[in-house]
């Protein structure tokens, strides 16, 4: 999301300049993630369809996504098509992104934890406010993909933070390699200024010393006339 609104630079060719997305890989990007996520629930879904009471759960999931989803998409639409400085929008994405990553890299190494054995835990307020905190019933279920849960484990913990610090590392590199390629550009115009300039003045400097030789001449011829 930062590279396709211009915080980042996506591509670097030979000269330094900043290649961006086409509309046809934007439209091939979109097409496969969509399909590929799709499939990634179907997958997922497949144990609650067998379980027949569990699948009740579906559709109200499937609204809450949809409504989530349409919110952030509705407000990351109207952000673009009216903010002329798209700086904080990719600041606010990124981070949100991020976050998501997190989570679900949290959640998919905690999955493994329940089958081989729970690390000891950390803290737990699940039941705090008549259970209000609880990751597994809303309003709080709808941050757990972000990372948020009232249980930890150690494992837990670790993941979080180490992923966490991982995605800034990664972020920060990309910010100091678009620094370079933006600085990289900004030289290039300069030295292709500077090169237009010198040819300017070549162009225009025969000229000046040829017009300046015919009045010497001109000049001399005069006075030889007039002794």
């Amino acid at each position: 999301m930062p590279k396709f609104l211009g915080l980042y630079a996506s591509k670097k060719g030979k000269d330094g300049v900043q290649v961006g997305l086409t509309l046809k890989s934007i439209r091939f990007n979109v097409a496969w993630n969509v399909w590929r996520e799709v499939a990634e629930i179907g997958v997922f879904l497949i144990p609650f369809f067998l379980e027949g009471e569990k699948a009740k759960a579906i559709p109200l999931s499937g609204i809450a996504g949809i409504a989530v989803g349409g919110i952030l998409g509705g407000i990351i639409y109207i952000a673009n098509k009216r903010l002329e400085n798209k700086t904080w929008l990719a600041v606010f994405m990124a981070v949100l992104l991020l976050f998501l990553a997190t989570g679900l890299f949290t959640g998919g190494l905690h999955e493994f934890e329940e089958v081989w054995g729970m690390t000891q835990n950390v803290y737990n307020y699940r039941d705090a406010a008549g259970g209000f905190f609880n990751e597994k019933k809303l309003p709080m279920a709808l941050v757990k993909p972000f990372g948020y849960s009232a249980k930890r484990s150690v494992l837990q913990v670790a993941s979080f933070w180490s992923f966490l610090a991982f995605g800034c590392a990664l972020h920060f590199w990309k910010w100091l390699s678009t620094k370079k390629i933006r600085e990289a550009e900004e030289m290039a115009e300069a030295e292709k200024a500077a090169g237009v300039e010198g040819l300017d003045h070549q162009e225009t400097t025969p000229i000046e010393e040829k017009n300046s030789g015919t009045d010497e001449d001109a000049n001399s011829g005069a006075d030889e006339e007039n002794p």
